[in-house]
């Protein structure tokens, strides 16, 4: 490591990953933006009290910057909830989550057994999202009941879940296929905190859609504008029929379609916002026009749009299966805490910051951190006495 080359690739993805253009960096480390793009560029090194503020700045370690991807990913591109209105400065962090959080999941599986990914079969056959929703509940023995937290049931299935704080204001989730050496993971990232369970329920559910509907069939960023917009209507028509199976729902709405406080208790059951099954329940016809646009004004009224009864009750879901690994490999002396972001380094060339492991792992703060052995230990005080 001593005379390894430093690597501005590690420098342009640290920085797009904090958020900083280059010419804040380049205030923030005192030398021009020509230089900085010559670093990122591999034209000129910088000199070790530049990589020392570097480390300061950015939050990665020296190594980090000098050492280089041991793994190949390929990815079919990545699907943004919010896309229309987010900004390529608050995509970008999360992209590289992304990656990281398969990376992980691939070390993990080194040790732990985790559910496989199920394949994507028989698409073709139905005729419509509603019918591909329904085929979906089938095969994973749903049937017409509700789904009580769809984030355990994605992570039971294989998929790798991980919930991050970057603030973006305007990326609600994201979804992406990807393979790390050659195994295939879906990645479905949650962007912060500011939401409730049931509005969780449906991101999740949408990020689902674009599994099912479109992972195997575009890339994302290969769309034009309308054609995305249509795409991110599929995932919601999707989310509302695997969340809110139409007969069923139906039957339930029916008894009292137009009166709010009765969507509070169909809320409980399904696990939805009051919003969504009010729009729901105007696509299935069920309220007409009138109704509906009544309705969203006692939202509003109400001050439902931003909190709506029994938001405040039950937490957001948060990832577990990432977290069960690594307390499974501390807790059954496999691994010691601090030596899974070592190995991590070793196996894959990605020195990342502890904390931003323990973030995607879903771990307590300092959880992997070197931790001192406790040598001495107190004594049975009335022991001591009675001696």
């Amino acid at each position: 490591m001593l005379h390894a080359k430093f690597n501005g690739d590690r420098l342009r993805e640290a920085r797009r990953f904090r958020s900083k253009s280059i010419t804040e960096l380049a205030d923030a480390l005192g030398v021009t933006k020509q230089m900085i793009s010559k670093y990122e560029n591999m034209n000129a090194s910088p000199s070790r009290d530049v990589v020392f503020r570097m480390t300061q700045t950015l939050g990665f370690s020296r190594e980090y910057f000098y050492d280089k991807d041991k793994f190949e990913m390929k990815s079919s591109g990545t699907f943004f909830r919010s896309r229309l209105t987010s900004t390529q400065k608050e995509k970008v962090p999360v992209e590289y989550v992304k990656k990281w959080a398969a990376v992980l999941r691939h070390f993990l599986e080194i040790y732990v057994d985790f559910p496989e990914l199920p394949k994507i079969t028989n698409i073709e056959m139905h005729s419509s999202i509603e019918e591909q929703a329904e085929s979906l509940r089938d095969d994973w023995d749903i049937g017409e009941k509700p789904v009580d937290n769809l984030m355990r049931l994605l992570e039971e299935k294989g998929f790798v879940v991980a919930s991050v704080f970057n603030g973006a204001e305007k990326v609600d989730a994201m979804s992406s296929y990807i393979k790390i050496d050659g195994k295939g993971y879906y990645i479905i990232i949650l962007e912060g905190g500011n939401y409730s369970f049931y509005r969780e329920q449906f991101s999740i559910a949408h990020e689902l859609g674009h599994w099912l509907l479109h992972s195997e069939q575009v890339n994302p960023q290969e769309l034009e504008m309308e054609e995305y917009k249509k795409m991110e209507q599929e995932a919601n028509e999707f989310a509302a029929n695997f969340l809110l199976p139409k007969i069923p729902f139906q039957n339930d709405v029916k008894v009292d379609p137009t009166n709010l406080d009765y969507y509070i208790t169909l809320k409980r059951k399904w696990n939805v916002s009051i919003a969504m099954m009010v729009m729901r329940a105007f696509s299935l016809g069920i309220i007409n026009s009138e109704e509906y646009k009544r309705m969203q004004r006692q939202l509003s009224y109400r001050g439902w749009r931003t909190n709506e009864p029994m938001d405040s009750v039950k937490h957001i879901s948060e990832p577990i299966a990432m977290k069960q690994a690594v307390e499974l490999l501390v807790e059954n002396s496999i691994l010691k805490g601090y030596e899974i972001p070592k190995e991590f380094m070793a196996n894959y060339g990605v020195a990342l910051p502890i904390s931003l492991i323990e973030q995607i792992a879903n771990v307590d703060d300092s959880y992997l951190e070197y931790k001192e052995p406790q040598i001495v230990s107190l004594v049975d005080i009335r022991k001591a006495k009675n001696s």
